[in-house]
């Protein structure tokens, strides 16, 4: 059994640095095992605003900014950044009393003003980071927010942590669950054992549900000193793959490779927010299914269908792109177990994971 330490999960840091920046106290010092969202998220609470490809940083950022009264900053990030979803939040934002004003290139003039707080409606159907960012700045608000949600809510999960770490940030963060799943898949697909460092049986990450989904996914889970201890079973599942992952969506990249070498049929829904994300990610994954040679069943823009019991790989090895999105990578990682494949742009894991490669090919099949 090889043990493997996982990242800081950024979704925590990133709440928990926010926090502590509400609250006036200091910063901790960005270390090695940093994603660049975090440190993205560091960058921005300190006055150096250029989000570069990080949303979260962005969206708690202009919340942030929005919130410190009499300080005028400017908000921007990498041209895909500026094209994602904002409006629901600035427009929160607005109604609150901030003054925000956006520029022709998708960057935010920012004035601080005290927030109102009091009754607010917002369109929760989008990101449920837009909730978190207002939530995180509250205490710096005249009221106590009361929050009407409008539309169903994606990535509820998400919402919870942030009510928790607000309560009580604590540093250091937990390991990173997100990144696990693709360790627990590996184990499932190759019959091997793995000790993921750092995660422990209480989590408030909602992505921590993959260890319970062990026999769907042909794993057993067992939970040490040192962290979760992830076992494949002697043999794979090959049952019909169906999850709703409405509430863990960053599963979804790892998830469908698994199936894929599992040579399972696989239905996954709740994907409506992955084509909002650092790249359009349900498209990405269309292509890349049909890249190796699979049919893709036209399900729309909110879940995907595949059968992937007769895929065969091909010994020539397949030139694929990870289009700088670090859970595309992840995905190709995983078919390179049994597709030979040379991916472009893999140091995009930096961006959650930076010291993915050097674990993975470690532990060479």
């Amino acid at each position: 059994m090889y043990s493997v330490p996982l990242p800081p999960s950024k979704s925590l840091a990133n709440r928990t640095l926010t926090s502590l920046a509400v609250a006036g106290k200091s910063l901790p010092d960005p270390g090695p095992d940093w994603s660049e969202d975090m440190a993205a998220m560091h960058r921005v609470l300190s006055g150096k605003t250029d989000a570069g490809h990080a949303g979260t940083a962005f969206r708690f950022g202009m919340a942030y900014w929005a919130a410190q009264k009499g300080v005028k900053t400017h908000l921007t990030g990498s041209k895909r950044l500026l094209e994602r979803p904002i409006a629901p939040l600035a427009e929160a934002l607005q109604s609150l009393g901030a003054q925000l004003k956006q520029r022709k290139d998708g960057s935010w003039d920012i004035e601080g003003a005290t927030l109102t707080g009091g009754k607010l409606a917002v369109d929760a159907s989008i990101s449920s980071q837009f909730i978190s960012a207002l939530l995180l700045v509250e205490t710096l608000m005249k009221k106590k927010l009361q929050l009407q949600l409008q539309g169903e809510p994606v990535s509820a999960p998400y919402i919870s942590m942030t009510e928790e770490v607000r309560q009580n940030p604590q540093w250091p963060v937990e390991s990173d669950w997100s990144a696990g799943i693709v360790w627990a898949l590996r184990a499932s697909c190759m019959g091997e054992s793995v000790r993921l460092q750092g995660l422990g049986r209480r989590s408030i990450q909602g992505d921590s549900a993959w260890s319970r989904w062990g026999l769907n996914l042909g794993f057993s889970a067992s939970y040490e000193p040192e962290g979760l201890v992830i076992r494949g079973l002697p043999s794979r599942p090959t049952h019909p793959l169906e999850l709703d992952l409405k509430d863990t969506p960053d599963l979804t990249q790892p998830i469908v490779a698994g199936g894929l070498l599992m040579r399972r049929s696989v239905k996954l829904t709740g994907l409506e927010t992955l084509n909002g994300k650092e790249i359009p990610r349900l498209d990405a994954l269309k292509e890349a299914l049909k890249m190796l040679g699979l049919d893709v069943k036209d399900s729309g823009p909110t879940s995907l269908e595949f059968d992937a019991k007769a895929w065969t790989p091909s010994e020539t090895p397949l030139v694929v792109d990870a289009q700088d999105d670090h859970r595309m990578a992840f995905f190709w990682a995983l078919v390179g177990l049994e597709q030979p494949i040379e991916l472009a742009s893999e140091a995009c894991v930096a961006k959650s994971y930076p010291l993915f490669w050097s674990s993975w090919r470690a532990y060479a099949p």
